[in-house]
């Protein structure tokens, strides 16, 4: 399955889960479905910072979507967070740290405490989508994904397993152990899709399709809802 192929996937996935949640009071099939498409746009968030041949551009127009798409996002989640395009800056910030620690070793250390830090403070008030198992996810598949021998994707999806599955259980739980907390779980379904990934980008450029998707889909629920 080449990469337009699974990302068109999880854009339906999405919006999937926005109809339950905004338009049908959390109906749990469509809710289920949407707990896919986090994983698969973390995995190509990790492809795309490997092989981006910027990445000052890449990191810019992340950030420019995720600014014009936390303008619906706020008027729709009715709270004070920051969308998910925000947790895959924060990821990659991580990223550069990590990638650079020999060169600035003690500011960069003191930098990922701090975030590390901010980010499990910040948990229990749901501040950045997915919160610090999303920003780990997709430092998960950038260090341990891009290899094709069996120990190095043995490592990969065991890793990331190991955190979709925490992500589960931490919404377990701070759903007060409700049955519905447990849906995060079937975020793990997601790998068995990314496992199909060719490495192949697809007969069309729809690189501008995906950016463009997420604050286009949340305008026209809002708009939807605000004329409902």
């Amino acid at each position: 399955m080449n990469r337009n192929s699974l990302k068109i996937l999880a854009a339906v996935f999405m919006l999937l889960d926005h109809v339950g949640l905004f338009f049908f009071d959390g109906f749990w099939p469509l809710r289920l479905l949407g707990r896919l498409a986090f994983p698969i746009f973390a995995f190509f968030i990790a492809e795309g910072l490997r092989h981006t041949h910027s990445r000052k551009k890449y990191v810019l127009t992340l950030l420019l979507f995720a600014v014009i798409s936390q303008v619906p996002y706020a008027f729709l989640h009715k709270i004070h967070n920051f969308n998910i395009l925000f947790t895959f800056l924060l990821a990659i910030f991580c990223i550069f740290l990590i990638e650079n620690y020999k060169k600035h070793e003690i500011i960069n250390l003191i930098s990922l405490l701090l975030i590390g830090s901010f980010l499990i403070c910040a948990e229990p008030f749901a501040v950045i989508d997915y919160g610090i198992f999303g920003v780990l996810l997709v430092m998960v598949f950038y260090f341990f994904g891009g290899k094709n021998d069996r120990k190095s994707r043995a490592m990969f999806f065991t890793f990331s397993a190991s955190v979709l599955y925490l992500m589960g259980i931490k919404d377990y739980i701070f759903s007060g152990f409700e049955p519905y907390g447990l849906l995060q779980l079937f975020s793990l379904v997601s790998l068995c899709l990314i496992a199909l990934y060719n490495g192949e980008k697809g007969k069309h450029n729809l690189k501008w399709f995906f950016y463009i998707f997420y604050p286009l889909h949340l305008t026209i629920i809002l708009i939807i809802t605000l004329i409902l």
